[in-house]
């Protein structure tokens, strides 16, 4: 029932803000003895006064009495929710603002247009766009080798997003990740919406990806099938399924565990995890396993410079889980998406989460929000956290945060 109060709450609104307009706008229009194209069709308008909020009562009757699963229900889904926000909020806040005396109506108009602009630009020009952003990590821990590599990250595909006037832009997307001729692909995680099932339509587009040290990936929350509530032996084929499909694209899949790549006399090391997120996100990441034998390795106190890269979907995993047992010189994450919203730099994420976009680089100081995490960066080694606004969404939309993929080049200090 929980689940339920906020459609509930929102259709509830929807009908009294269609009930309030309609008492006060359209019906005494339709009444007035002035001739008019709108008063000679004062039936027809009426009725599609009301046709939206009847939509979304017919979708949220199907989902409650005929539900047949998210993946199926996809399309009915985003009709439903596209309804929701592009005309059911923007009649309840027109609404709330028309009471205000005198202005009230015309600022409530201006805000619902706001909206309907909003939704209308993140559905066509927003959703389409994709930045490709740079990022030079420049530290002492570089081996000489590896001077001038060149780092592709890329999270959160949610490729069952990919359909219709969209399925071109995952190819478009592979595309441009292979333009940048990177040394190594990183992709962290979030490759579904629900199902493996997704990825089939985009096998060739995945497997289309190149570089000298191949893609390397890890699993997100979405890659798990837990939002299927299925039983538990099914949810684990589900989930085998997802590793198996990312391998068979010629990906290397890394559970809760390293690679060491070469050149020459010099190694930098690639650590991956399965899943880690404050709840309700599943907790299946195993820091200490990941990092394995090479641990000594890594201390920071040696003089060869040795770089480790750590991959992990989920950012609070940085300070909450990674950073009190290991401090990488690098670590990738995704999740937040940055809520596919952004205003003047400002996104929600920043409500929710410490890092949701961007690069961090952590100095000891601040919050660590009670970790015992010691003091260990420097300007010659300094400790980045970069975090991916992901390329797709469960729902394709964005506005003031595109789609992205993030190009990493390190240099020697």
């Amino acid at each position: 029932m929980v689940k339920l109060f906020i459609p509930i709450l929102i259709i509830g609104l929807c009908f009294c803000s269609d009930l309030y307009i309609f008492l006060r706008y359209i019906k005494p229009a339709a009444l007035s003895s002035h001739s008019s194209f709108f008063t000679r069709h004062s039936s027809f308008f009426k009725w599609l006064w009301w046709l939206p909020l009847v939509v979304v009562l017919a979708l949220f009757a199907k989902f409650l009495f005929f539900n047949a699963g998210l993946e199926k229900e996809y399309t009915a889904t985003n009709i439903f929710l596209l309804v929701m926000v592009l005309v059911c909020v923007p009649k309840i806040l027109f609404s709330l603002f028309s009471l205000i005396p005198k202005v009230g109506t015309y600022v409530g108009l201006a805000v619902a247009l706001l909206i309907v602009y909003i939704v209308v630009y993140g559905i066509t020009i927003g959703f389409n766009q994709l930045k490709v952003k740079h990022i030079t990590y420049e530290s002492t821990s570089v081996p000489k080798a590896f001077d001038g590599y060149k780092i592709v990250q890329f999270s959160d595909g949610h490729v069952g997003s990919f359909r219709g006037p969209y399925a071109h832009l995952l190819k478009e997307t592979m595309d441009s990740i292979n333009a940048q001729k990177p040394d190594l692909i990183c992709f962290v995680g979030d490759i579904q919406n629900f199902t493996p099932n997704e990825l089939e339509a985009h096998r060739k587009a995945f497997s289309s990806l190149k570089a000298p040290d191949g893609v390397m990936t890890i699993m997100g929350n979405h890659d798990y099938s837990t939002y299927l509530k299925l039983p538990a032996k099914e949810e684990a084929a589900m989930v085998q399924r997802t590793r198996n499909t990312q391998r068979s694209f010629g990906w290397d899949l890394l559970e809760d565990e390293h690679r060491i790549i070469h050149r020459g006399n010099d190694s930098i090391y690639i650590i991956g995890e399965e899943n880690w997120g404050l709840p309700p996100f599943p907790q299946f990441g195993d820091i200490k396993k990941a990092v394995g034998d090479i641990a000594k390795t890594l201390d920071k106190n040696k003089q060869t410079p040795t770089l480790s890269i750590m991959l992990s979907h989920d950012p609070n995993a940085w300070r909450h889980h990674i950073m009190p047992v290991i401090k990488p010189d690098i670590t990738l994450a995704g999740h937040t998406h940055g809520t596919q919203f952004g205003l003047f730099g400002w996104s929600p994420s920043s409500m929710v989460y410490d890092e949701w976009g961007g690069e961090y680089y952590y100095n000891g100081n601040g919050n660590d929000n009670g970790n015992s995490v010691s003091r260990m960066t420097t300007e010659e080694r300094p400790t980045l956290l970069s975090v991916s606004t992901g390329f797709g969404g469960n729902f394709p939309f964005r506005f003031g945060m595109p789609r992205e993929i993030v190009v990493i080049t390190l240099k020697k200090k």
